[in-house]
């Protein structure tokens, strides 16, 4: 089982579009893919949520939903989760994901919770408040990762990490493909 997370300095930078891309770009692993957020992200049309979370599964493939994304680009299955509260609940999302191999998270704070092979931390220009969420998500990743900001060879961020600046939303570079499957099936064979 390999678990990865895709977290990002703000909101709105293109965690999903990354997601998307590293399923697309790494079919072979099968992925599960779970976007996690904040009920106040996505105003109040939710009902259900008092306390804790609700984990919906995407069934359609498309451009409507991030979810949905998932799925155009190759996820095996699609997971939200909206939660109220900064806990993370870790309990649902692992009943929700059973038996599936290989997860892919989109969100800051499930390193609160969980114990990730490989952690990207999507960066947005420097300049930009960041989110908390993020600082302390920064202490966690294993690359830093951008989309067309070449600043990020220059920026004063843990400078001991790989960083790979893409040009396209849609695609990885071959480097950074070779750099995940490395990592992940590393992990793959640690967790037999």
């Amino acid at each position: 089982m390999a678990i990865l997370v895709v977290g990002g300095s703000t909101k709105d930078i293109g965690k999903t579009a990354l997601v998307c891309a590293i399923i697309s770009a790494l079919r072979d692993f099968d992925w599960t893919a779970v976007k996690i957020t904040a009920l106040d992200h996505i105003g109040d049309s939710v009902d259900e949520v008092s306390a804790g979370a609700v984990i919906r599964e995407e069934t359609t493939a498309g451009s409507e939903t991030d979810t949905s994304r998932y799925l155009a680009a190759g996820a095996r299955r699609a997971l939200l989760v909206m939660r109220s509260g900064a806990e993370v609940p870790v309990e649902e999302i692992r009943r929700a994901v059973g038996a599936d191999r290989n997860v892919i998270y989109e969100s800051n704070r499930i390193v609160d919770a969980i114990e990730p092979d490989v952690c990207l931390a999507l960066v947005a220009d420097p300049i930009v408040e960041w989110k908390p969420s993020f600082v302390r998500f920064l202490r966690r990743a294993d690359a830093l990762v951008s989309f067309g900001f070449p600043e990020i060879e220059a920026a004063n961020l843990r400078t001991e990490i790989p960083r790979f600046a893409l040009q396209s939303k849609e695609r990885l570079t071959p480097e950074m493909v070779d750099w995940l499957r490395s990592r992940l099936n590393r992990s793959q064979m640690r967790n037999k």
